[in-house]
């Protein structure tokens, strides 16, 4: 009555096999489309936020063009406009100006401004002549210039006196202007 317990035993562990070979299965399959899933999320993900990007920077375009032509009307001034500015400021403070140099900065000198940005930077050496007060009045006329204009250095000197009158004074100012207008070297 001792029956054999090796094929039921063997028939037992086929069985059991069977089950972790389906339960692996099953576990693969659900790993694969989980993964798929997150993948297809990711990227549906960037995609939102490209389309996302593409809207903000559309709108803000269409919302700066008015500030864009504007500014690209500031800064359109050629060289004989400004020369023409500095020495209406001169005249306004009541000095004799005269304009040395107008030279092009280099993008080195001019921190980096890049040469594809269609901006160039002129520097202007100004002197003006008159008295203490109409140089001072011209040092600050030249600093608010109607163009993207900076103040880069400032040298007075006191002239030696004639003789006659208030002593004259001397103002050498280097100015620095942006301006896209086409400059020839």
């Amino acid at each position: 009555m001792h029956r054999s317990l090796a094929p039921i035993s063997f028939a037992v562990l086929i069985l059991a096999l069977a089950a972790w070979a389906g339960v692996w299965f099953l576990f693969s399959d659900i790993s694969t489309r989980l993964t798929a899933h997150a993948e297809a999320l990711s990227q549906t993900d960037v995609q939102s936020t490209e389309r996302a990007s593409a809207i903000a920077l559309h709108a803000l375009v269409a919302d700066t063009v008015p500030g864009r032509a504007q500014l690209d009307a500031d800064v359109n001034t050629d060289v004989v406009q400004i020369a023409n500015q500095i020495n209406a400021a001169g005249k306004a403070a009541g000095v004799q100006t005269t304009i040395g140099s107008a030279s092009v900065v280099s993008a080195s000198q001019a921190g980096g401004l890049p040469a594809q940005a269609g901006v160039n930077e002129l520097e202007f050496v100004v002197q003006s002549t008159g008295s203490f007060k109409q140089v001072w009045r011209a040092a600050q006329l030249f600093e608010t210039l109607p163009t993207p204009s900076s103040v880069s250095q400032l040298d007075f000197e006191q002239l030696p006196n004639s003789g006659k009158g208030a002593p004259l004074w001397q103002l050498t100012t280097h100015i620095d202007v942006l301006t896209s207008a086409q400059i020839s070297s």
